[in-house]
């Protein structure tokens, strides 16, 4: 408990020291929210219909949904931040489990936070979607999102911690490759996974064997990814 505490001071000591920068994330999350919401609409066939670019754009941007923008994260490049933020807290000198702890709370202090303003902008915008989903039931498919949103977190994870800044950059670079890659052969087969999540929270609610699922799977690659971050942590130059 001692340790979820040290962690929990840290993130507040970040929040504080960050808090102009999240206007930046309640900017960006409405503006996404409101370019999301015009991909639904109805169709001919009185069902909603979901631009094929959907799946692109929230397997893209659901991920950002776990950042909080601050002086660190726009100068990871420049001054490679993270880096110095470990050689930092090496010399406190203060324990890596506290370190990956404080991140864990980051990230899903980010999730809770911009997705209340993410998922609220949508629903609150598409008047199509609010017709196919009652709140429980669009609460499920955000919920499905978010675990999706864990996952890749656990991978942005691992390349923060254990990369320089450049070669962060190339890997987020061709995560959001293969993502994009994805989303196409997801549509050259006819199918969509934004939909799918969709008609999956309509029929199960808050019961929807797709959320727990998506939910479970983030959790346990969150899980693995901070353990095998941590371990390496530990051999890291941080020189």
């Amino acid at each position: 408990m001692d340790s979820w505490k040290s962690a929990w001071i840290i993130l507040k000591k970040d929040l504080r020291g960050d808090r102009l920068y999240l206007i930046w994330n309640v900017i960006f999350m409405l503006y996404t929210g409101l370019m999301i919401s015009v991909m639904f609409r109805p169709s001919d066939e009185a069902k909603i219909y979901i631009s094929p670019v959907s799946d692109f754009l929230m397997l893209m941007l659901i991920p950002v949904t776990g950042f909080f923008f601050s002086r660190r994260s726009f100068s990871y490049l420049k001054e490679d931040s993270y880096t110095q933020m470990l050689r930092y807290y090496r010399t406190l000198p203060i324990p890596l489990p506290v370190i990956m702890k404080s991140r864990i709370l980051q990230l899903i202090a980010a999730l809770l936070f911009n997705g209340i303003f993410f998922y609220t902008t949508i629903y609150l915008i598409s008047s199509h979607l609010r017709s196919e989903l009652g709140l429980g039931q669009f609460l499920a498919m955000a919920l499905t999102w978010t675990g999706y949103g864990l996952m890749m977190n656990g991978l942005y994870i691992c390349f923060e911690l254990l990369m320089k800044g450049r070669a962060y950059l190339w890997m987020t670079l061709v995560s959001m490759i293969a993502v994009g890659l994805l989303a196409f052969v997801i549509d050259w087969f006819g199918g969509n996974v934004t939909l799918f999540s969709i008609e999956m929270s309509k029929q199960y609610s808050l019961l929807s064997p797709l959320m727990w699922g998506v939910l479970a799977l983030g959790i346990l690659v969150l899980i693995v990814c901070c353990n095998l971050t941590q371990r390496k942590l530990v051999k890291r130059d941080l020189a």
